[in-house]
């Protein structure tokens, strides 16, 4: 009788310790996985841009995009995408989002006037190339 009375209260001790157990780590483990997958990411995006089928590279990033629109190097790899894929009309509205963005730099300004070159839109390309100093290497 004792000895069933001592394994219940061991078995309810047991629970209850256990719901006071702390969080199980899986906040630093999604921070570490996080970081890997940045890596991962960056890596695949290397590959959509160079060996990947243009609309399938065009289908990635733009869905991988719409959960990170501010990210830069996302939007870059749409509108190249687009180019590659003969999309160019396309291709001039995500160069003029990825140069609206903080982080645009003069070499996103010159895709941007190459899309408008590749549309017929020398206005717009020129423009956009005045915006460009004269000092920038291509």
């Amino acid at each position: 009788m004792r000895q069933a009375f001592l394994i219940s209260a061991c078995l309810a001790g047991a629970v209850a310790l256990s719901a006071c157990e702390k969080d199980s780590g899986e906040e630093t483990v999604e921070r570490a996985f996080q970081d890997v997958n940045v890596i991962d990411e960056s890596n695949l995006n290397e590959v959509m841009l160079t060996v990947a089928d243009p609309n399938q590279a065009v289908n990635y990033f733009r869905d991988t995009a719409k959960g990170e629109p501010d990210r830069i190097d996302l939007q870059r790899g749409l509108a190249t995408s687009l180019i590659r894929a003969k999309r160019n009309t396309e291709a001039v509205v995500a160069w003029k989002k990825t140069v609206s963005l903080a982080e645009a730099t003069n070499q996103d300004r010159l895709g941007l006037a190459d899309s408008q070159i590749r549309t017929g839109d020398w206005k717009g390309a020129k423009a956009t190339l005045n915006t460009i100093p004269p000092t920038h290497e291509s």
